[in-house]
């Protein structure tokens, strides 16, 4: 074999010496190689307080494992090496290093990829090649070299006849190092509390001061030593087992004694976990939230933003089934049938099912054909959906539904029926069979409320018969308050009188306007093709008209 350089060096780190040596001449560290000269092993027990260089047989020390381990010893060792730089290499093995969990029993897995060209040879001879190669990769992964190394010569003798009978033709394991293995009275174990609630939850949420995570850590009986020379104990070992990615500080925190070592959410919200990243966040991001999954969050107060986003169109991003409560809920997508949504801050960008229901404090909507409760509403399409709302702004109609005291439509189409208490406010209305109305009694909510009232004030007149007979200086306060309830339902039951419907653009066909009076009368009018002044009630002596038409009901 042709060297075309060669230098003498001792060193305990052979791949940055080659990788220098190589620099310096201008060349890759690939093209170089090395041989071993010998090798100096370094000792320290608990009764040195450095290294010193062990000059006796190092196998009849170790040997004795009990001693090994009573006198803690550790090793180093340093290697005087021949690099070389040479035109091709007779052995070029393909391999990868497993080196166990403890690394005291690291094995190399050859691939059959390698090159040994073993018909060239002597079985003796290849022999020596791959021990001396085996070695070399053992000095350059700092793995002990001529120590605990016997079961890896007598598989390297099994492998050499393997090879001669050409049955290498699969990847085969060879063990580099044969350490002392500890001895473990209770296993280490990483219990994931939180993914207890993966079997009914597609995403995990968790609360302020819930534990997430507990390692349980190992308890070890005696100790061992491993492929790099080092004693293996508990502080060695104690969180071998632990997490090993990044832990955010400021959404968990970690608690930790001698028996274990705990993750605890610091805030509520939902768990992010993966190979790289463990944090909480009240901001959930994911495609799909799919109809196996029944629910996600308990409370609609939570301070917990969910973000559903489904980049195939075609796709529900809330699938069939789903019931999802939080604070604020942003779906970039449609829902799906038979789905819930209950949040104070709901946005859809698509589409929600003729069949869902959505119930929040503000809403915008894209298109909506389900059945939505809310405080205020916008929403651009209304496509055959039922809104039942405080203040309702929609875009466009298709049909549909709403019952709420303010709505405010820019383009009506046909069959919508608006329901409203106080006002009606429309842009355009290019078709027709519409009903708009003013009666609160076709509001459910307004209903809710003025029963609620009427319950409230019952139980005001309860207490003021107590007050008149044991305490008359609660009397005052007590008949302030039923008047201030009394008037909260007379503006609900005459609101008609100061309601109004406004229609800018000229009607284009056949559509109905009705009042309805607080004690059940109806004043009715039918449209025509024209432009209407604002529609709202003028009451008199004798008649109640609704102008600016002549239809009118005597009082």
């Amino acid at each position: 074999m042709i060297c075309l350089l060669t230098k003498k060096f001792k060193t305990k780190n052979i791949s940055a010496t080659i990788s220098k040596y190589a620099a310096e001449n201008d060349s890759s560290p690939l093209e170089f190689s090395f041989d071993i000269n010998e090798v100096d092993t370094y000792i320290k027990t608990v009764s040195e307080k450095s290294f010193v260089l062990y000059n006796e047989d190092i196998n009849h020390y170790y040997s004795d494992h009990d001693k090994m381990l009573n006198e803690h010893v550790q090793l180093k060792q340093m290697y005087t090496i021949t690099v070389k730089k040479e035109l091709k290499k007779i052995i070029k093995l393909i391999y990868s290093i497993d080196f166990s969990a403890d690394n005291t029993t690291p094995v190399i897995i050859l691939h059959p990829e390698s090159q040994i060209p073993y018909k060239k040879y002597q079985p003796k001879e290849i022999y020596i090649l791959l021990l001396k190669e085996l070695n070399n990769i053992k000095a350059v992964n700092n793995i002990l070299v001529n120590i605990f190394d016997e079961q890896m010569k007598e598989k390297l003798k099994v492998f050499v006849k393997y090879l001669y009978s050409g049955k290498f033709i699969t990847k085969i394991k060879i063990p580099l190092f044969s350490g002392i293995k500890v001895e473990v009275r209770r296993s280490s174990k990483l219990v994931m509390k939180f993914m207890q609630k993966e079997s009914t939850h597609q995403v995990i949420e968790v609360d302020a001061g819930e534990v997430l995570i507990d390692f349980i850590k190992p308890v070890f009986g005696k100790n061992g030593f491993n492929a790099f020379g080092d004693i293996i104990d508990n502080a060695y070992l104690k969180n071998n087992e632990d997490l090993k990615c990044y832990v955010d500080d400021k959404s968990i925190e970690i608690i930790e004694d001698d028996d274990k070592k705990s993750y605890i959410s610091k805030i509520k919200g939902y768990v992010h976990f993966d190979k790289e990243n463990f944090y909480i966040d009240n901001k959930l991001k994911m495609q799909r939230l799919s109809r196996v999954q029944d629910s996600v969050a308990k409370e609609e107060n939570n301070n917990i933003e969910v973000i559903i986003s489904q980049s195939d169109s075609s796709l529900d991003s809330l699938g069939e089934g789903v019931q999802l409560t939080s604070e604020t809920i942003n779906i970039h997508g449609h829902v799906g049938a038979k789905s819930s949504l209950k949040a104070v801050n709901l946005t859809i960008e698509g589409a929600t099912h003729k069949d869902s229901i959505q119930e929040a404090k503000f809403v915008t909507i894209n298109r909506h054909k389900g059945k939505l409760r809310c405080h205020s509403a916008r929403i651009k399409l209304l496509e055959g959906g039922e809104v039942h709302a405080t203040n309702v702004e929609i875009e466009n109609s298709l049909g549909g539904v709403v019952y709420a005291e303010n709505v405010t439509v820019g383009h009506v189409k046909s069959n919508l029926k608006i329901y409203a208490s106080n006002s009606i406010n429309i842009k355009l209305v290019s078709g027709e069979d519409n009903l708009f109305k003013i009666n609160y009694k076709d509001i459910p909510t307004l209903n809710s409320k003025y029963n609620f009232i009427t319950q409230e004030i019952e139980d005001l007149k309860y207490k003021l018969e107590g007050a008149l007979k044991h305490t008359p200086s609660d009397v005052p306060i007590l008949k302030k308050q039923i008047d201030e309830l009394k008037e909260q339902q007379d503006k609900i039951v005459n609101g008609v009188k100061h309601a109004q419907i406004t229609i800018t653009e000229p009607l284009r066909g056949l559509n109905t306007i009705t009042f309805t009076l607080a004690d059940g009368k109806e004043i009715t009018y039918k449209t025509d093709a024209k432009t209407y002044k604002p529609f709202y009630l003028i009451e008199s002596e004798d008649h109640i008209t609704l102008h600016p038409t002549n239809n009118k009901i005597s009082l």
